[in-house]
């Protein structure tokens, strides 16, 4: 028969509380056998419980009355630490707890049972009268089984719940609560943030206080990451289980360094002890930083920011941070341990602390004070992120564009991306228009046809844009519009070519004066309807042996030789090229024409014929073509015997041809007096080249100042934007004077000017600081 249960005494509130603020005696605790046990109550609640009021109850459940105690029990518990006498329940069951005690900790992977119901788990303190860390009062964890739970009405909602709660001192009602919260696995993210405060009390002080073996130190950290995760949204917890995490990083003996680096918050004020613990570790092995830590270093530090590029392109942002990075640093930035040590400053929620708890590691420096790498870290940030604003600005107006011909042409040499069909078939089609010399003449519409426009036409970003995306294919394109060339329309030609590596992607100072030579001398060489093998050596040499020019842009040469040939331009064009310069620099043209025609060492009838028309259209006086061919290129006495085919003209006299000479249709030419004027042709030639290249678009007038705007600026603004339109960056201090001339602040004309952008497209219109940069397409986009 089993042994009568005594009668329950029932306890006062007040009796009790007078045990738990007296010295803890040892009182022996065992668990109920089974016959013993209250039957368990469910008292996990539903998903969506709304607790409703009502009235306590006059005799609420009581657990471990004094009648119910159990004789003591020879082993006790010390405070801190546990004696534990494992009792399995079956097979295969976790042990559950079954000791002596005072008060102390449950370790991970025990259980044990308090107001009837099993708690699983551990990591958590259980006992009657263990003192809190400051020696002050009761542990706010330490869960005390004397204490009544009324299990018939919990406070889910922590309605009774106090802001600093200890187990003590909160009601029967949200003792339930917080017991029905662990037994539920702590994972319900909508319990009261109350209960989830007091178990992380436990977690606090075993951690800052107890010394925890590492494998359970690790559990911890691992609960804690685990309650975060669910937890985030409360502010007040992540501020405090970040600082807890942040705070046992700094003595983490493990080697950080070789795991993934913190991630990068929205913002931050101050780095993570995870970060300042793996770059601490770093330092002192004397390894190299990783690219995706020295990124994370930056992100993370207060007095940096990612710009938009940055943020709204993060993989191909990462991938050419990485790439540029490690051009730059190699293996990656090697830090020398500086004499600052590590060192942090804890302020744990838990009321029983009273204070702030310091921590210092003195093995390891504190990096995250240098400034040094802060500063080459923004300047490859910034650069990374000034090449990919055009490709970043593009996604901004198409979403939904990233892997089009268009959005890939802008993305920076290092980025990888898969292309789409569209792009695959314009590389194929560019491929195919080559021919066995390196290059193919093709009609610009079959380009326009395959790219991405709704005018049928390409405007001069477009332009650049086709030329970048046939560079990353080894594939060159002229005319091209960074290299002076103009925007090729459905009517007009092109050529496109293999190109030499490494790439050149903006022509050298040497190349206009290239550009110029062949275009005029193609023009003159293709006179008689073709440009011999001889002509076209003669050609070369002069433009490009005399320059220091790459292999890949004496290519482009040749494509643009190619293109002259295809469609030469008509005497209206060069008239209107020509026309406007001064009367000395078209004598200079005339010299250059005279020595491009003599290059080969011989000028035919033919090509003297359309050098008096090009001096009719300089305005010089053809006759003198003559006169400058021999004073440039001849030596005397083949002058005196040369005769040029064709009818005399009058007024001109030359001598009898020598017996043994037969009539030819050439003049003959002198080679080392030719290769004397060939350095002054090339100076002549780099004078001229600008009348070969597109001038740059002029930029519209500002307004007068009443003018109203269509974009929701006032007058003043609205001059004021047309005024920082005419270039793409500006000093602070040019900006500044701007806005003064306006009579407006600066600081505020900024605000003002932005504002309206995003308003207007989502962007903003002035980024950085110092220079400020104008975002052009905005800049349109506002104009409209």
């Amino acid at each position: 028969m089993a042994p009568r249960m005594k009668p329950q005494v029932p306890v006062r509130p007040q009796a009790i509380r007078s045990r738990i603020n007296r010295p803890a005696a040892p009182f022996a605790e065992s668990f109920l056998q089974p016959h013993q046990r209250p039957v368990p109550i469910p008292i996990r609640p539903p998903a969506n419980y709304q607790a409703k009021p009502r009235a306590e109850p006059p005799q609420p459940t009581r657990l471990w009355t004094p009648s119910q105690q159990p004789a003591p029990s020879p082993r006790l518990l010390r405070p801190g630490g546990i004696q534990p006498s494992a009792r399995q329940g079956g097979a295969g069951s976790a042990a559950v707890v079954s000791l002596s005690l005072a008060h102390g900790w449950i370790p991970p992977g025990r259980d044990v049972v308090v107001a009837g119901t099993m708690l699983k788990g551990g990591l958590f303190y259980v006992g009657s009268g263990m003192r809190d860390v400051a020696g002050n009062g009761i542990e706010p964890a330490l869960i005390d089984p004397t204490l009544s739970v009324d299990l018939g009405n919990p406070d889910w909602q922590g309605e009774t719940m106090g802001y600093w709660p200890c187990y003590a001192d909160i009601s029967p009602r949200a003792r339930a609560a917080y017991l029905a919260w662990l037994v539920g696995g702590r994972v319900n993210p909508n319990a009261c943030i109350g209960y989830v405060f007091l178990y992380f009390y436990g977690l606090e002080r075993r951690l800052l206080t107890e010394n925890p073996s590492p494998t359970e130190r690790g559990v911890l950290v691992a609960e804690i990451r685990r309650l975060l995760g669910l937890y985030r949204t409360n502010s007040s917890f992540r501020c405090y289980a970040q600082g807890l995490l942040d705070a046992v990083a700094i003595g983490d003996p493990a080697v950080r360094y070789d795991q993934p680096p913190p991630e990068a918050p929205e913002w931050s004020y101050e780095l993570p002890m995870d970060l300042k613990v793996g770059l601490g570790q770093l330092a002192v092995a004397g390894r190299p930083i990783p690219a995706e830590w020295a990124l994370s270093w930056y992100r993370h530090h207060p007095d940096t920011h990612l710009r938009t590029p940055a943020l709204r392109c993060a993989d191909e942002f990462l991938e050419l941070f990485t790439t540029c990075y490690r051009a730059r640093f190699g293996d990656g930035m090697v830090l020398k341990p500086n004499k600052a040590r590590l060192s942090t400053s804890y302020y744990p929620a838990s009321s029983g602390f009273r204070g702030n708890v310091d921590l210092k590691n003195p093995a390891l420096p504190d990096v995250g004070r240098l400034s040094g790498p802060i500063t080459k870290l923004r300047d490859l940030v910034e650069g990374v992120t000034g090449d990919l604003e055009p490709y970043s600005r593009y996604l901004g107006r198409n979403p939904e564009g990233a892997d089009s011909p268009a959005a890939l042409a802008l993305l920076p040499e290092g980025v990888t991306h898969k292309p789409s069909p569209e792009t695959e078939a314009l590389w194929f089609w560019a491929a195919q228009s080559i021919d066995g010399a390196g290059r193919g003449v093709v009609s610009a519409q079959e380009l326009i046809a395959r790219w991405p426009t709704k005018a049928g036409k390409l405007t001069k970003a477009d332009a650049v844009a086709v030329a970048q995306l046939l560079e990353r294919r080894g594939l060159g394109i002229e005319p091209d519009v960074r290299f002076g060339g103009t925007t090729p329309t459905p009517t007009s030609s092109i050529v496109v070519f293999r190109r030499a590596q490494p790439h050149v992607s903006a022509p050298s100072t040497e190349y206009p004066a290239a550009l110029a030579i062949i275009s005029l001398g193609t023009l003159v060489a293709a006179v008689d309807g073709t440009v011999s093998e001889p002509e076209r050596k003669a050609l070369r040499e002069l433009a490009i042996d005399e320059l220091d020019l790459s292999e890949d842009e004496r290519l482009r040469l040749d494509a643009h030789a190619a293109l002259v040939l295809a469609k030469p331009p008509t005497p209206a064009m060069l008239r209107r090229r020509l026309e406007s310069l001064a009367a000395p620099r078209k004598a200079a043209v005339g010299r250059l024409l005279t020595t491009i025609a003599a290059a080969d060492g011989q000028v035919t009838l033919d090509e003297i014929r359309m050098l008096e028309r090009l001096f009719t259209t300089l305005g010089l006086d053809p006759g003198e073509v003559y006169g400058t061919l021999h004073a440039a290129a001849t030596a005397p006495d083949d002058l005196a015997h040369a005769e040029i085919a064709g009818p005399r003209r009058a007024g001109r006299k030359l001598p009898p041809a020598p017996a043994e000479r037969n009539r030819a249709a050439t003049l003959a030419l002198d080679p080392e007096r030719l290769a004397q004027t060939r350095a002054e042709s090339v100076r002549v030639a780099a004078e001229l080249a600008d009348i070969f290249t597109d001038d740059e678009p002029v930029p519209p007038p500002p307004p007068p100042v009443g003018t109203a705007s269509a974009v929701g600026l006032d007058a003043v603004h609205t001059r004021l934007l047309h005024m920082l339109a005419e270039r793409e960056t500006w000093i602070r201090a040019d900006f500044d004077e701007l806005a003064g001339e306006a009579d407006l602040l600066p600081d505020g004309a900024l605000e003002v000017l932005n504002d309206t952008a995003y308003d207007r497209t989502g962007e903003p219109l002035c980024e950085g600081s110092d220079p400020i940069e104008i975002n052009q397409d905005i800049v349109k986009d506002m104009l409209g």
